[in-house]
């Protein structure tokens, strides 16, 4: 897949404040200072250095999908699990721990602070900005409108990943309270931030958000918003998808291989994406976590779809319906999500080099592999000097017109119009070469699109939060993920883990986060 033009944005510095990740307060996000940079006051004047400062936010956006930031928030889910070698020997207690949901889980876990501070110094950078707009009261349709459109829709999708990851978090809104707030008001600041972003150019940047990508989180704000607040709204989120079908402006590729070919244009089915390329400094790194150990070891970094099985799919994820899996016979998104062989230049690799890692019958470095983020340019046989997956370099999707079609017709059915959801289900399985639905209970419709969603969104970060947001994550993990079901068997297993701990050293440095008693407002069970 190919969204990019020629021009690479280089990262700018940001021209409101200097916001160090080594930070960790939501509060000192937003309170350090650069004495170097420009005031509020003088880039509230001039729309160009918003205009800059927003690309500075969406690169330090993109950051949450390069290298361990995105394969981090693959795991710990009925699709994707984290290799053997991490789950058992390496990262435990650590990128592991949300895979075995049994205590290992704590709120000094590094991982955790990692993925906490990247999505709050964004969110952080994005409040300096909105609350001042916001009050100039821009004149509707003008350019300071749809920046703010553009502003919001960045703090409201990295709001609605943190509210999935940490439940109720702080609403940081240039108001100067950063204490967590109740789970209601967290949702209506999200859907406030998507409504507002539907108001971003119909036509933008390649990289950067329209009005499209705004309908369609407003949309899934009102499906996942959970149900005790009020908020949940089918019929809402089917007005926000309905938007974007009925503007035309988007179709699904003939051919589904296409959306992860580097060699061609989607601008016509994917709605946003990041945008990365295979040059040092621009490269997503991800194959290097998700790629074959036993491939890296019998065939060097020089062979594309080598790795080291930091995330791997569930036996669930990547097998046939009669093996008691998910995928039907003949689905053609099977072979561009998942790499069954690792054959390399008329070798076939098998385990000997792995001996060492002692893992009995737990090796799963020679089975079905995540494969949507391969990126040939990086392969010897391609003669571009590359020569390293770890400069892996595709877009990585972050909305595309496949998911507006599932996520409607999820919503159709919740409102008692299965008949005008099936044609939209039923056009992407048409892609896909599989049959089409007919009516089913409403129930049954349910448990099928979470199967369907898998299917054709494999990979793409969008798992955890289907079966949160659904109900179903105990579920389907302690059933479907490796390395939870032996929790379970275990007896350790602990439910409080769908939720991530409070990173402690934000619980430490913002006093604003305690409960009436002074107690630290942590998640419970940590």
């Amino acid at each position: 897949m190919s969204i990019t033009n020629n021009t690479i944005i280089k990262p700018f510095a940001s021209l409101l404040m200097g916001v160090a990740l080594s930070l960790s307060s939501c509060s000192d996000f937003l309170d350090q200072t650069n004495e170097m940079a420009l005031t509020q006051e003088q880039v509230m004047k001039d729309v160009d250095l918003i205009e800059t400062s927003i690309k500075s936010m969406y690169n330090s956006w993109k950051e949450n999908y390069r290298d361990e930031n995105c394969w981090l928030t693959l795991v710990g889910t009925d699709e994707i699990q984290c290799g053997a070698l991490n789950a058992l020997k390496e990262g435990t207690a650590v990128s592991a721990a949300w895979d075995w949901n049994c205590g290992y889980l704590n709120s000094n876990n590094e991982k955790i602070k990692k993925l906490w501070e990247s999505r709050m110094q964004v969110i952080a950078e994005t409040a300096k900005f909105i609350k001042p707009i916001i009050e100039q009261q821009p004149e509707q349709g003008s350019h300071l409108e749809e920046l703010l459109a553009e502003l919001s829709f960045i703090r409201g999708f990295l709001n609605y990943q943190s509210t999935m990851f940490w439940g109720r978090i702080p609403v940081i809104d240039g108001k100067g309270d950063y204490a967590r707030k109740s789970e209601k008001e967290v949702w209506q600041f999200i859907i406030d931030d998507f409504t507002r972003a539907t108001k971003a150019p119909a036509t933008n940047e390649v990289g950067r958000a329209s009005k499209w990508a705004g309908y369609a989180m407003l949309g899934k704000a009102y499906m996942s918003a959970p149900e005790g607040t009020g908020l949940r709204d089918f019929q809402k989120a089917a007005e926000a998808y309905g938007e974007i079908v009925k503007s035309g402006k988007f179709d699904l590729r003939d051919n589904f291989a296409d959306l992860f070919d580097y060699t061609k244009q989607v601008t016509e089915e994917v709605i946003l994406a990041h945008t990365f390329s295979p040059a040092r400094g621009y490269a997503n790194q991800v194959q290097f976590q998700i790629g074959s150990r036993a491939v890296q070891n019998w065939f060097t970094d020089a062979c594309c779809f080598a790795g080291y099985d930091k995330a791997v799919p569930t036996h669930y994820a990547y097998s046939l319906k009669s093996e008691g899996g998910v995928w039907e016979e003949g689905d053609a998104r099977f072979p561009v999500s998942l790499r069954t062989d690792f054959s390399y230049n008329g070798v076939t690799p098998d385990l000997s080099t792995l001996v060492w890692e002692g893992l009995g019958d737990d090796y799963d470095e020679l089975l079905p592999h995540i494969k949507k983020y391969e990126d040939p340019r990086t392969d010897a046989n391609a003669g571009l000097n590359i020569n390293n997956m770890w400069l892996s370099g595709k877009d990585i999707p972050v909305i595309r017109y496949a998911d507006v079609l599932l996520s409607y017709a999820e919503c159709l059915n919740e409102i008692d119009k299965q008949d005008e959801a099936l044609p939209f289900v039923n056009e992407v399985r048409a892609r896909a070469h599989v049959a089409d639905w007919s009516s089913m209970s409403k129930e049954e419709f349910r448990r099928e699109m979470l199967d369907e969603r898998m299917r054709e969104l494999f990979a793409e970060n969008w798992r955890r939060f289907d079966l949160i947001r659904t109900g179903t994550w105990k579920e389907l993990v302690t059933k479907r993920n490796k390395w939870t079901a032996r929790s379970v068997e275990a007896g350790s297993f602990m439910e409080s883990n769908m939720l991530f701990p409070i990173p402690q050293t934000e619980l430490n440095q913002n006093s604003d986060m305690r409960t009436e008693n002074g107690a630290m407002d942590q998640n419970e069970g940590y």
